[in-house]
């Protein structure tokens, strides 16, 4: 529990330039600001050895305000991420990984945002978003805003949210997940049995996405693509989820890899003309008054697939 740097309370504020950060015990984060406290930094490396709640940039109960540019950032342990928030947390122009967690970890009603940083997950999956229901975070929509840089993450899931909102915009990034997974999102072992899903809203603003889209019963998502943006893979090929959007503006494309299940599908090219099957088809509910330009119809895809009600 050793923070190298702690700001606490709302008149706790601490600037940092070109300063070197080393922790290695359980739960020592590299900096950590709780109950409105806040730190800038500015070219700051940190290294955190620790498990458990070692990550090395942190906000935690009462929450706070950290501005990082520049710098590296690197923790070792397990369940550390590089980037822990439980308030709001600004990073640019850094270059941050973790090794036995997710690099980027968001709890209840809180935000990060990384400009132009490289970022890197080992272990268990690449941004989590979540409510632990232990008190240090308001329950509400957790917020990932991402422009350019890159982000990989080596197993699991790019995003996994769970027990919660959360909104994930992306605009210009590299983004790698070997899994195949881009967003998962369900119940886990946090929240109340049939109750802890998550409702997951995905902004794509010129930006490539590679991968499927997965959701159990009780999980919702809405992804959408506009300015030039890409999707390759499928949504909710197992037909699991709770209900599934996906919206297209005419410029974006949807390359699909598997047959998908949408509740409801909106596309600014009529003609569908940017949807490309690969042989694949894309069931949706007839039902559902977001669909009833398409009047039920089945339709013919480029590339040999079907639109066609389920």
């Amino acid at each position: 529990g050793a923070n190298a740097v702690f700001a606490c309370g709302a008149g706790a504020r601490i600037d940092m330039t070109n300063v070197d950060i080393v922790c290695e015990a359980s739960g020592a984060h590299g900096v950590d600001a709780t109950m409105e406290g806040t730190i800038t930094m500015r070219d700051v490396n940190i290294t955190t050895a620790g498990n458990g709640a070692a990550a090395a940039i942190a906000t935690d109960r009462g929450g706070g305000t950290i501005t990082a540019s520049g710098g590296t950032v690197v923790t070792t342990g397990a369940k550390s991420p590089a980037i822990y928030s439980t308030g709001s947390i600004t990073v640019s122009g850094a270059a941050l990984r973790s090794t036995a967690s997710e690099v980027a970890v968001i709890e209840g009603k809180n935000s990060i945002t990384v400009d132009d940083c490289v970022m890197e997950s080992k272990s268990n999956f690449g941004v989590f978003i979540y409510q632990s229901m232990s008190g240090d975070a308001s329950p509400g929509t957790g917020t990932f805003t991402m422009t350019r840089g890159s982000l990989t993450a080596e197993q699991g899931p790019l995003f996994y949210s769970t027990n919660t909102d959360a909104v994930i915009k992306l605009n210009g990034a590299a983004l790698s997940c070997k899994s195949g997974v881009l967003l998962k999102a369900g119940a886990d072992q946090w929240g109340n049995a049939g109750a802890n899903g998550s409702n997951v809203t995905l902004i794509a603003d010129s930006q490539k996405l590679k991968g499927d889209v997965l959701l159990d019963a009780i999980s919702t998502a809405s992804v959408t693509l506009k300015n030039g943006s890409l999707l390759e893979g499928a949504v909710n090929l197992a037909g699991t989820a709770k209900s599934v959007s996906v919206a297209l503006d005419s410029s974006s494309i949807w390359i699909v890899t598997a047959d998908s299940r949408v509740s409801s599908l909106s596309d600014d090219d009529t003609s569908l003309a940017n949807i490309r099957s690969n042989g694949h088809s894309i069931y949706y509910d007839k039902t559902q008054k977001a669909n009833a330009w398409l009047d039920g119809r089945t339709i013919s895809l480029q590339g040999g697939g079907y639109l066609t009600p389920m």
